[in-house]
């Protein structure tokens, strides 16, 4: 596990809500209190959709969800507090297991995590995995949190 403080809040937020970077994540659960608390589970719906939803996303995303935590955000004040949990794509988990040579298989990882918090101008990030596996090997763990600095580097996220 790794926890990182954002270096700059106002431009991470900025990337977090108005732009793509983290649109290729899945949307696991947040919260966001403001004159009061949202809860969001990430629970996905397709049904709601209707027909489009037919070929369409198969699951909850952050490009899809972003422009409705954006709208419970924007006005005149700065939310309280705001945490929200992505996840990894399936296909960038199994990407990532073949390219560090690690010993599983994708069916045997839960999830990646990446745990963001906001709360009075400090943003954190926490990594996590979850496996469906019992193992002592902490090597996704290094992996994937060695990823997570690469691409909050590339991405020009500064933390410390």
């Amino acid at each position: 596990m790794l926890a990182l403080k954002i270096s700059d809040t106002r431009s991470f937020m900025a990337k977090l809500l108005t732009g793509d970077t983290f649109d290729s994540f899945l949307f696991s659960e947040g919260s966001l209190t403001t004159f009061t608390t949202f809860s969001i589970d990430g629970t996905w719906h397709p049904e709601y959709f209707g027909e489009e939803a037919d070929g369409g996303i198969p699951t909850l995303t952050w490009k899809l969800i972003r422009p409705r935590i954006f709208d419970l955000i924007k006005g005149t004040h700065t939310p309280l507090h705001l945490r929200i949990v992505l996840k990894l794509a399936d296909y960038n988990v199994k990407s990532l297991l073949q390219q560090a040579g690690l010993p599983l298989q994708k069916e045997q990882v839960d999830g990646l995590f990446l745990n963001l918090a906001y709360s009075r101008e400090d943003v954190t990030l926490t990594t996590g995995t979850s496996l469906k596996i019992f193992t002592l090997d902490k090597s996704l763990d290094r992996v994937w949190d060695d990823m997570v600095r690469r691409f909050l580097q590339t991405r020009g996220i500064e933390v410390h």
